[in-house]
C-alpha cells in the first residue's frame, strides 16, 4: 500500500512516459466529422409510430421501459 506522506526516488521522479508515434499523433488530429446525414421523411415518421407504440402515453410504465428508451434513440437518429 502506498504511503502519502513517504519520500519519492528521483529515478521516479525523472519517469519518462512512453511516446506516441508520429502516425498516431497525425491520425488523432486527422479525424474528420461524418458526411452529413440525409433525411428519409418514411424513415422519420416509422420510427415516430414505433416510438408511440413503444412508449405509450407520457409518465406510465411504459414510457420508462427500455423498448421506450431504445425507440427514442431511433427517433432522434433517424429525424435529427
Amino acid at each position: 500500500m502506498a504511503d502519502p506522506g513517504r519520500r519519492v526516488p528521483e529515478n521516479e521522479l525523472r519517469l519518462e512516459l512512453p511516446k506516441r508515434d508520429a502516425t498516431e499523433e497525425a491520425r488523432s488530429y486527422a479525424v474528420k466529422p461524418p458526411p452529413p446525414r440525409t433525411f428519409d421523411p418514411r424513415v422519420c415518421e416509422s420510427a415516430r409510430v414505433n416510438r408511440e407504440l413503444g412508449c405509450g402515453t407520457p409518465y406510465s410504465y411504459k414510457s420508462r421501459s427500455q423498448i421506450c428508451t431504445e425507440a427514442h434513440a431511433i427517433y432522434r437518429d433517424s429525424c435529427g
